[in-house]
């Protein structure tokens, strides 16, 4: 909106300021209040600056929406907690999923709240007797709020460019001792100079955070995030899908991206979005890595399926489903991991509950396995000798690899 805006005031500036709703959930609990859990909303001045900051980066040409967590250090008034709360508004929708399925999956009641119309909540009963919906947020998205910017460490390696240093020097020129306030001004039209200089100090606020390093990636948000956008060049297969066969039919899709995944990480570079520092990677890096890749998969194909993550009640598992039916699961676990268990047991919970036979246990192999993958192709195959229908196992050589000019 504010991209096309050609003024304060305007049909698209009108609509940026809808969409910008910086009022504080109080649904969550999450925040600075000492008393109750109310949520305040905060002075439109804010939400006016924000706004006015965002055009003037997009006037330079910069359009990353990393932009938004700049506020804080752009603006005096725009602290960590601001900007928690406006994307707590924008996912409402998925923390309302999350919950519901937590509620069900746990037996909590739940019920209609007009905070979110399209999922039931849980509720409690405040002081005054009303009746008020409770959204859960999963601790791995929560972050600790610090009390102010690590404003020292950005100005630090912002200085470090030699133009940005230069224009900051000559604005403080005049001034014996400037106070942070006068720096940060100071800063701030310096990086607003242009779009390079303000690419510039985006990448010095990415390579200085302490809560998610992007260089990194421990979870695989940005391989996920390029994958998404960019999809994959060998996606599209040449025999086309026929959903109407059943659930035969989806597993077949389904184990076309399992390897899919399986060859760009055998034969790829994709085992190295796996490790980090020498170690591999949270579990859930492989999962949302294969979740991108089976989505766009789905995509390029024409294939009615959606492979949805259910992160309500424990770890990521994939439903690949067309209509009531005919559904098939996917479970991903790293070698290190409890594999015996979530073959022979977890998965098993999952088909019951999704009331279907056909699954896949995909293990991502780390080099640190042991006998587990004996184990329970063992349990598969006591299965298959009783006639039960066993799930499949797809273990996915992930171990480090040499560089292609050096395999022989």
């Amino acid at each position: 909106m504010l991209a096309i805006s050609n003024g304060e005031g305007d049909a698209a500036w009108k609509g940026a300021r809808r969409q910008l709703d910086l009022s504080e959930p109080p649904e969550n609990g999450l925040g600075y209040g000492g008393t109750g859990r109310s949520g305040n909303s905060r002075p439109e001045l804010i939400r006016e600056t924000i706004l006015r900051t965002s055009k003037e980066v997009i006037t330079l040409g910069a359009s990353d929406p990393e932009m938004i967590s700049l506020m804080g250090f752009f603006e005096e008034d725009v602290g960590p907690d601001t900007i928690s709360d406006m994307t707590t508004t924008v996912i409402m929708d998925d923390l309302a999923q999350i919950t519901e399925a937590f509620c069900q999956a746990h037996g909590v009641p739940v019920f209609s709240f007009d905070v979110c119309p399209t999922h039931k909540l849980p509720k409690y009963v405040n002081a005054r007797g009303k009746q008020v919906p409770i959204v859960l947020v999963p601790t791995d998205i929560v972050r600790d709020l610090p009390i102010a910017n690590d404003w020292s460490d950005i100005e630090r390696a912002a200085m470090e460019n030699a133009r940005i240093r230069e224009r900051v020097n000559r604005l403080l020129g005049g001034i014996a001792e400037p106070t942070v306030a006068e720096r940060k001004a100071a800063l701030r039209t310096a990086a607003l100079g242009s779009a390079s200089d303000f690419d510039f100090f985006l990448a010095a606020v990415k390579g200085n955070v302490s809560n998610y390093d992007p260089n990194l990636d421990a979870l695989g948000y940005y391989r996920l995030k390029e994958i998404l956008t960019n999809g994959l060049p060998d996606l599209k297969q040449a025999a086309a899908y026929n959903l109407k066969l059943g659930a035969h039919e989806i597993f077949r899709v389904v184990i076309d991206t399992i390897e899919l995944f399986r060859r760009h990480v055998e034969a790829g570079n994709l085992w190295e979005e796996l490790w980090v520092n020498g170690k591999p990677k949270k579990e859930r890096a492989s999962q949302l890595i294969y979740y991108a890749i089976a989505d766009c998969f789905c995509k390029a194909n024409d294939v009615d399926i959606s492979p949805e993550a259910n992160m309500g009640g424990g770890p990521i598992d994939f439903k690949f489903s067309s209509g009531y039916q005919a559904r098939v699961l996917v479970e991903m676990k790293r070698s290190g991991g409890t594999v015996v268990h979530g073959y022979e047991k977890q998965l098993e919970f999952y088909k019951t509950a999704s009331q279907t036979d056909f699954a896949v246990f995909v293990i991502i192999d780390y080099g640190d396995g042991g006998n587990k993958f004996n184990e329970i192709r063992k349990v598969r195959e006591g299965r298959l000798a009783r006639g039960e229908r066993a799930s499949e196992i797809v273990v996915i050589d992930a171990i480090p690899k040499l560089s292609a000019s050096k395999r022989k």
